[in-house]
Formats: C-alpha cells, structure tokens, sequence
C-alpha cells in the first residue's frame, strides 16, 4: 500500500468529528494561553528579534522583506476571507446539513481561499513585490525594521503555539490511537509495550531542543525567498519525523518491531514532509499532530499485518504438505 492511500485514510479521519473536537478543544485553550504570554513578552521579543535584523543589510531586509509580508498578507486574506464567507452564507451553505458534514464543509472552504489567494499573489506578484519593496524604501529604516521585528516575533510564537499543541498531544495521544485501532484494527493490543519510556521522552525532548534552537538560528534565512520556506518547513518536517513515530509505535510495537520499521527512512521523511504542509494552512494547522501520528499509524498497522502475513504463510504451507501426506 503507498503512502497516498494511506493520506487519504488520514484526511478522512481528520474530517471526523471526534478528531475535529479534540483538535479544537486542545488548540483553542492553548492559543489564548500564548495570547497572554505574547502580550507580557512582546516587548522583550520584538526586542531581540530587531536585534537579529540589525545583522542583515538593509538592503537584504528590503529586498526580501517583501517575501514574509506578502506571506503575512495571504495568511491575513485567507482567515478574513474564511470568515466573511462564513458570516454571509454559513445559513445557505451549511442549512439542512448533517453536523459531521461542517467541518467537512470548513476544510474545503480553508482551502479553496488557500489556494485561490496564493494564485492571486503569484500573478500579481512582479507588481506587488515592486509595490512593497518602494513601500519599505520610502518608510524610514526604523519604521521598516519595527514591521519586520513584528512579523518575526509572530514567527517565534506561531512556533511555540505549534510546539507546545504537539507535545500536550504527543503525552495524551493513548486514547486517539486507541479511537483509531477501534476503528481500523481491533485485533491490536493498543498498550505500552517493551520500548522504554526514557527513549520515548529523550527522542520528544532532544526534538523539542533542536526545534526550538532551530527556529531562532534560521531568522536570517528568512529573508532570503525559496530558502526560508524551505527551512522552515524541514524544521517542521524534522520535529515530527522521529519522535512522533516513536510515539505511535511505542503502543503499537515492540522494541525489535520498532528497530525495523525505523529502517524505512524514506517513509519517515515523505510522512513528515506531508504532514509538516499543513502548518502553512491558517487553521487546518492545529490538526497536524494529529495528522502525523494518524498518518504513522496506518503505514505501521499495515506493516504488522504484512509481517505477520508473511511469517504464517510458511506453517500454512507446512501444515497444508502434511495433510497432503
């Protein structure tokens, strides 16, 4: 089975509203709790982070600058244009409509103004980077350096939004696996099995550190169009990539099961690159660690099934021979 199938199995399921409330009910209360903390360590944030800008050229900032607020700009239209929809048609579009069909109906929303302003900004863009980049020209040097110092503290507490949201789902993702085996393998003993624990939480914790570090060693690169996509969407990519796969497979797996499906590295890597897609989408990106470990679960149910397939088919055949006798 590819991975494809095993994507649409995972979108399928994020579209559940069992899924969808627990997304929401673990995103929501922790995205008014780093509200609070924005709002006590603005400060001292747009603080350091204009002291990352005074490093960079001016020109760079300038040139490139254009690229993080165009960004900010499609995320703000995306959200303002979810919302206008929503509260002019929600009584058309969702009237007569079966509770687990809304947030079907959401997503679908989400990313069709995804998409449609992301081609917006590519066909216009050669006009609206001149526009912006004369805008950060004529502004005084402080003025421009304040925006982007704002705009990179944003980053900074979208990251650990994300980060905080992935580990309070990493330490209570017991039920969600055990929601999906009920569904998709009842024969699986869904328990702690043989990996230790200290191995689970020194692959989350060493992860967590790197991300973190991460995250504010790659400030410069955003600057700088192509790569600070790309950089940030491997430092996504990386966070998941092991962890979470040591997360599911620690209720799945033994430890010799564990050490021979971390082999598949490529898997690991197009699962985590998939998933990590998601942080880019405004709201679908509270359903990211969902999706990963979602993700994981079917490729490591299927492998099982696989192996076990495999290992009975010679005594299937033994015991066939000896009945023939």
């Amino acid at each position: 089975m590819k991975i494809n199938t095993y994507i649409v199995r995972t979108i399928r399921d994020m579209l559940s509203l069992s899924t969808i409330k627990l997304a929401l009910m673990t995103a929501v209360p922790l995205f008014f709790v780093w509200l609070g903390i924005g709002w006590v360590i603005w400060d001292p944030l747009v603080h350091f982070t204009s002291q990352i800008i005074t490093w960079i050229p001016f020109s760079i900032v300038r040139a490139n600058g254009a690229f993080i607020i165009t960004f900010l700009l499609w995320f703000i239209a995306v959200l303002v244009s979810y919302a206008i929809f929503i509260g002019l048609f929600s009584a058309f579009i969702l009237g007569g409509k079966k509770e687990s069909r809304f947030e079907a109906i959401n997503f679908t929303l989400i990313f069709i103004f995804s998409i449609f302003w992301a081609g917006v900004i590519m066909v216009f863009w050669p006009d609206l980077n001149i526009e912006i980049q004369r805008l950060l020209t004529v502004l005084p040097f402080d003025t421009v350096s304040k925006a982007i110092s704002w705009i990179l503290a944003f980053y900074l507490l979208y990251n650990l939004f994300l980060i905080t949201e992935y580990f309070v789902v990493f330490i209570f993702r017991e039920p969600f696996i055990k929601a999906l085996a009920e569904k998709y393998a009842e024969e699986l003993d869904i328990s702690p099995k043989d990996i230790s624990r200290t191995r689970i939480y020194f692959a989350l914790y060493k992860d967590i550190a790197w991300f973190l570090i991460a995250s504010v060693l790659i400030l410069p690169i955003l600057f700088i169009p192509i790569a600070n996509f790309l950089a940030v969407w491997f430092l996504w990519a990386w966070l998941y990539k092991e962890s979470a796969f040591i997360g599911v497979c620690s209720l799945l797996c033994t430890k010799e099961e564990y050490m021979r499906l971390k082999e598949h590295k490529a898997y690991l890597i197009a699962a985590s690159l998939v998933s990590a897609l998601l942080n880019f989408i405004p709201i679908i990106n509270v359903f990211t660690p969902f999706f990963i470990m979602d993700l994981y679960f079917h490729w490591i149910v299927e492998m099982k099934r696989e192996s076990e397939a495999t290992r009975s088919q010679p005594i299937q055949e033994v015991t066939q021979e000896a009945q023939e006798s």
